[in-house]
């Protein structure tokens, strides 16, 4: 880690690609298919590879849309 000065930032980048990809899993009906789908379009660049697979260029939209969900999930059960 001391080394590579650049290792350490790529956490949170790593972070939000994963979730991304767990978001489009989940929406799919089937994985093996979705997988297959997403792992076979070729040389890109990381932004159109998720552009491609996901329909949304790399960054927080999925971890924000998840943090909506779950906030109104609980405020619903706060208010019974």
């Amino acid at each position: 880690m001391i080394d590579s000065f650049l290792y350490l930032p790529d956490y949170p980048i790593g972070h939000m690609i994963a979730f991304q990809i767990e978001e489009q899993m989940r929406k799919a009906g089937s994985i093996g298919t979705e997988f297959e789908r997403i792992a076979k379009m070729g040389r890109v660049t990381p932004d159109q590879w998720m552009k491609n697979a996901t329909g949304a260029p790399v960054g927080a939209d999925a971890l924000l849309a998840a943090t909506e969900r779950a906030l109104t999930e609980m405020t619903a059960k706060t208010e019974r």
